[in-house]
């Protein structure tokens, strides 16, 4: 495991250096945190989190994993396929970066929404009408990490197929699709892309339309606020990692031939 480290992932590693790969992970979370304040003020934090992983984090985590694969779709793969490596093993030190890349992204967020909640109150003394507590950030952060990874080998293989446009436009739809109406059904969690704003809805109170979570308001009902989504929705996209993980390395293995 630790040659893996240091050959295959540092590899990876070294081919995002220089890139804007590292800077999306604080520039995409500081412009979202930056615009849900500026623009609803006290309810900044709901909505940071809310705009964060309805489109930004979908659109950052494939703009991630279109720059890993960058290096070599330029080179239609020739630079990887004459080399003694295991194809196997380059696929999965890509899918480690992005997924290092997604965590750095929602704990930045975190850090960012907490810093904005607390200068909005302290500094502009403007009470926040929907507060999300330290704990409740914490949780939303891991769940938005356990909501967003799965799509991570989708994302590479889009882009090996088709291209960052594609593959960005593509998998923004399927989110806003999948959060739109996704939550509200009785069975949200067959659709992976539903999971993360349905966990919200108890976590931090916030419905996926972006209202708080309250009697009254549109699309809320009592089902919504079961705690028991998050541990549900984030065995869903547990499962579905490992199956298109390990489908997609498959794929990937074939593809200069027979591997070392």
């Amino acid at each position: 495991m630790s040659a893996f480290f240091r050959t295959y992932y540092a590899a990876e590693q070294l081919k995002c250096r220089h890139t804007l790969f590292s800077k999306l992970c604080y520039i995409m979370p500081a412009l979202t945190v930056a615009a849900a304040f500026l623009l609803t003020g006290s309810y900044g934090a709901i909505d940071g989190y809310n705009w964060w992983y309805t489109s930004l984090l979908p659109g950052m985590l494939t703009i991630v994993c279109c720059m890993t694969g960058q290096a070599d779709t330029k080179l239609e793969g020739r630079a990887l396929t004459v080399l003694p490596v295991d194809l196997r093993r380059v696929w999965d030190a890509k899918v480690l970066v992005c997924i290092k890349a997604a965590v750095l992204g929602n704990l930045v967020l975190f850090a960012f929404v907490s810093a904005a909640q607390l200068l909005t109150e302290s500094v502009a003394d403007m009470e926040m009408l929907a507060e999300v507590t330290l704990r409740q950030g914490a949780l939303a952060a891991l769940v938005m990490i356990g909501g967003c990874i799965w799509q991570i080998p989708i994302c590479l293989w889009a882009n090996e197929k088709f291209g960052l446009y594609p593959a960005l436009f593509a998998n923004l739809a399927l989110n806003v699709a999948g959060t739109v109406t996704g939550p509200l059904g009785e069975h949200w969690y067959i659709n992976p892309y539903s999971v993360t704003a349905r966990a919200m809805c108890p976590l931090i109170k916030v419905l996926p339309n972006g209202l708080v979570a309250a009697e009254g308001n549109v699309t809320y009902s009592p089902e919504l606020m079961d705690m028991k989504a998050v541990p549900i929705g984030m065995c869903v996209c547990l499962l579905w990692l490992v199956i298109l993980w390990a489908a997609f390395r498959m794929w990937y293995g074939k593809k200069g031939g027979e591997t070392v």
